[in-house]
């Protein structure tokens, strides 16, 4: 419970450093003056809206012999609330992944390099949350293992026990006998029989006692059994929000390296190409050989 609370302000403080990263990376957006073409009007910087699903409740299951029937779901276990902030990390990557196309020239390396950094950051809760998830499940399958330990302990007991009960009821049988056939000994043997049903009456208590807790043991483990199944399931659904956020960072931030590399080549084909021209001042230019060939094109430029 201790690891569980700690990692639970690990994540809080994760995600308190991201929105105050996010509003200082708003204000740098906000120093950059961007021109639009006519043409792509839609064209801009997009806030991105970070949100996720409210943390579901977790459902304990009661340690009695009664089991309820019902499927096991992701997010209902011990730590789930975590598959639900991976989840709605890896749907904030995936949107801020599609709002790279929307931006053009400085104004998409400046929101592009902004969204990847989101991305990561995103992909880092996510991870985190796959951390947690796994201390969980790792935890649960320790009781698991415990549990059933102690199911095997009980058994043997109660195999002992049945010794000792049938040992008791044949001493019972035997001090019946020799009351019988050895009456001169009469008070001895009914000593005999007292005590021989006094201890028969004993292991018959201590049977039951076993039989119970055997039972008890027997619905521990079934119960453990049942959060396990569902940590598991929580588990995989987290893996895999957890990949598809660290593709989606990993998509964005090659999309932003390749914007970044993309004006820097045309930058250094305008100043050759203004050089050249200096040099030859005797010889006429038209705008079209002022221009470098492979001139970048913000309309056919798809990620």
């Amino acid at each position: 419970m201790k690891i569980l609370l700690i990692f639970l302000a690990y994540v809080t403080l994760v995600y308190c450093a991201k929105a105050k990263k996010q509003i200082l990376d708003q204000e740098v957006i906000d120093g950059y003056e961007f021109r639009y073409s006519p043409d792509s009007s839609d064209l801009g910087l997009i806030e991105s809206n970070s949100h996720y699903v409210d943390a579901a409740p977790v459902i304990a299951v009661a340690a009695s012999g009664h089991r309820s029937s019902h499927l096991v779901q992701p997010g209902y276990s011990v730590g789930g609330p975590l598959a639900s902030i991976a989840r709605g990390a890896a749907d904030q990557a995936k949107t801020q992944l599609n709002q790279q196309p929307s931006a053009a020239g400085q104004a998409a390396y400046v929101a592009k390099n902004t969204l990847a950094q989101a991305a990561a950051q995103s992909a880092a809760t996510a991870a985190a949350a796959l951390a947690g998830k796994q201390i969980i499940v790792m935890g649960l399958e320790q009781q698991s293992r415990d549990a059933y330990v102690a199911v095997d302990g009980e058994k043997q007991q109660l195999q002992q026990a049945q010794r000792a009960a049938a040992a008791a009821k044949n001493a019972a049988q035997q001090a019946m006998h020799q009351v019988q056939v050895i009456t001169t000994a009469l008070n001895a043997a009914q000593a005999t029989v007292e005590h021989a049903t006094q201890a028969a009456s004993e292991a018959a208590a201590e049977l039951a006692a076993q039989t119970t807790m055997v039972g008890q043991a027997k619905a521990r483990a079934e119960t453990i059994a049942e959060q396990l199944a569902a940590a598991r399931l929580d588990f995989e659904t987290t893996q895999a929000a957890a990949q598809k956020a660290a593709n989606a960072a990993q998509t964005a931030q090659s999309n932003a390296a390749a914007a970044a590399a993309h004006a820097a080549q045309t930058a250094a084909a305008t100043a050759a190409a203004n050089h050249q021209a200096s040099l030859h001042d005797d010889e006429s230019f038209g705008l079209v050989n002022a221009l470098p060939l492979d001139t970048y094109d913000y309309k056919s430029f798809h990620l």
